[in-house]
């Protein structure tokens, strides 16, 4: 994604974004990033929307909105279980949530004045350091 988003020519905007697929591939799809979700507790656009840009041939803008869209299920879901299993704070998970509903916000607006490109380049980078983060903690250097 980081080598298409600085390297890769942009394409030609979709006049009616789609996202490729039947709609079982897209529930196959859906489930097991929504068990990973469950599982890791990371959220799942880390997952979704390089899903639907690479095993569905989706726009990037139209698979990030669509990833959003998607878990607000997720999280409603995965909040009930982890509510009831007693493993949720719940002043810390108001505060945090109040801070990402307004994040959401702006991010939702400040999207449409980025081109294809440097999304994927951000996506990249923010996988890169996550990646690289988790692997230097194996050696004992954080960052």
């Amino acid at each position: 994604m980081l080598y298409e988003g600085l390297f890769a020519k942009a394409k030609a905007a979709e006049p009616v974004p789609q996202i490729p697929g039947k709609p079982l591939s897209k529930t196959i799809l859906g489930s097991v990033i929504g068990t990973l979700t469950g599982i890791i507790g990371l959220g799942g656009g880390y997952a979704l929307v390089p899903s639907y840009i690479y095993f569905l041939k989706a726009p990037v803008k139209l698979a990030i909105g669509t990833s959003m869209a998607a878990f607000v299920w997720m999280a409603l879901v995965g909040a009930f279980f982890k509510f009831f299993q007693g493993v949720v704070n719940i002043p810390v998970a108001i505060t945090l949530g109040i801070g990402a509903l307004i994040g959401a916000i702006y991010g939702a607006k400040l999207v449409a004045k980025f081109k294809p490109n440097v999304l994927k380049t951000l996506f990249g980078l923010l996988f890169l350091y996550v990646s690289l983060k988790y692997i230097l903690i194996y050696f004992g250097v954080y960052i």
